[in-house]
């Protein structure tokens, strides 16, 4: 695609000629005109019109985004577990490793705050089995989930407010 038209369609009905131009911020159309032939008196003053207005809104857009940035639709968190999950609930799994010699067993729930990935481990020990590590790695994914879902419900009701 050329650059240059980059957001701007060309129309040509049986009753419109013209240069529709769109201009996208947070997901979906910002606003949008066309530029007809017969009002600007060519194709070409049509265009060149068209670019002008699509570079200055386009600017405006850029700003509104950066002002009010827009929430993820989706839950910040995955309700669906992989395949390969065995714990039964998803950012819950066990982990068998070793340091030098010795094993290590712990059970890891993980979750995402702000784009960055974020765990706790569980040990298994003397003091803690694995049934309570995996208790306790469920208590805490379920709570993360609970906190992540509210923050995130909030900055979408914020966000409807503000297109109000």
């Amino acid at each position: 695609m050329n650059k240059k038209l980059k957001g701007i369609s060309r129309i040509d009905s049986r009753s419109t000629h013209g240069w529709y131009v769109r201009i996208y911020a947070n997901g979906g159309v910002f606003t949008s005109k066309l530029f007809s032939d017969r009002q600007y008196g060519s194709k070409e003053k049509a265009l060149k019109n068209a670019i002008a207005w699509r570079d200055h809104n386009q600017m405006v857009a850029d700003i509104y985004k950066k002002e009010h940035p827009m929430p993820k639709k989706r839950p910040p968190y995955y309700k669906k577990k992989p395949k390969n999950n065995s714990s039964g609930i998803v950012g819950v799994h066990t982990v068998h490793s070793s340091k030098g010699d010795k094993k290590v067993v712990y059970v890891q729930a993980t979750w995402s705050e702000n784009g960055q990935p974020r765990s706790k481990k569980f040990y298994i020990t003397k003091k803690r089995s694995v049934e309570e590590a995996l208790k306790q790695a469920k208590e805490l994914r379920k709570q993360k989930e609970k906190e992540l879902y509210k923050a995130w419900k909030e900055a979408l009701k914020e966000s409807s407010k503000k297109k109000k």
